[in-house]
C-alpha cells in the first residue's frame, strides 16, 4: 500500500497498528547493484491457497516446526533490515537466500523439480535467489555474482527457456504505492 521499500511489523491481537520502518533505495537503483538483480517469471504457477492453509494449520496446531520457522523469518526480516540499510549487497544476497532456505523448510513443496531444474542451469553465477510471492509463485528473483554473471544468466535463460510463457521482467520499487486503475 505504501510506497518504497520498507519493514512492517505487527504485533500479537485483534486491532492492528502496522508499523512502518522505511529503507533506503540504492541497493535496487544503482547501476552498479541493479543490474545485477534479475527477476525471471519462470512460467510456472502455484496456487497459494492449498500451500497457505497447511501452513495456517500447522500456526494454529502450535506445531512446534511450524513457529520455530516463523520465529527465525521474524528475527531474519530484522536482519535483512539491517543488512539494506548497511548497502551490503553481498550481504543482501545471502539473506535472500536464507529467505529461500526457510521458505523450503516450511513448505517442501517451494522447491518443485520444474523450478530446481531452471536453478541448476544458473546457481553458479548467482549469490542467492528465491521464489517470490505467497505460494512460491511463478516469479524467481536473482542477485548474480557480478555484472557480467547477471549477463550470462539472461543469454542462458533466454536461449533455453523452460517453456513460452518464461522470460524477464524489468522491475522497480514503487514512487507511489499501490493504485488502482480503470480501463
Amino acid at each position: 500500500i505504501f510506497e518504497g521499500l520498507k519493514l512492517l511489523e505487527t504485533n500479537p491481537g485483534i486491532q492492528q497498528m502496522p508499523g512502518i520502518k522505511w529503507l533506503p533505495d540504492q541497493l535496487f537503483t544503482k547501476r552498479e547493484t541493479k543490474d545485477m538483480m534479475l527477476l525471471y517469471y519462470t512460467g510456472v504457477t502455484r496456487v497459494a491457497h492449498d500451500i497457505l492453509g497447511e501452513i495456517v494449520k500447522g500456526m494454529f496446531l502450535n506445531s512446534s516446526h511450524h513457529l520455530e520457522i516463523f520465529t527465525e523469518m521474524k528475527k531474519h526480516a530484522r536482519d535483512t533490515f539491517d543488512t539494506i540499510l548497511s548497502n551490503d549487497y553481498e550481504g543482501l544476497a545471502g539473506k535472500i537466500a536464507h529467505s529461500w532456505e526457510l521458505n523450503q523448510l516450511l513448505d517442501k513443496g517451494t522447491n518443485p523439480p520444474h523450478i530446481q531444474e531452471i536453478i541448476s542451469k544458473i546457481d553458479d553465477y548467482l549469490l542467492g535467489y528465491k521464489l517470490l510471492g505467497a505460494g512460491g509463485g511463478g516469479y524467481l528473483l536473482m542477485l548474480a555474482k557480478t555484472g557480467e554473471a547477471a549477463v550470462k544468466v539472461k543469454k542462458l535463460l533466454e536461449s533455453k527457456a523452460p517453456n513460452a510463457r518464461a522470460r524477464f521482467v524489468d522491475f522497480s520499487i514503487s514512487n507511489t504505492g499501490f493504485q488502482v486503475s480503470r480501463s
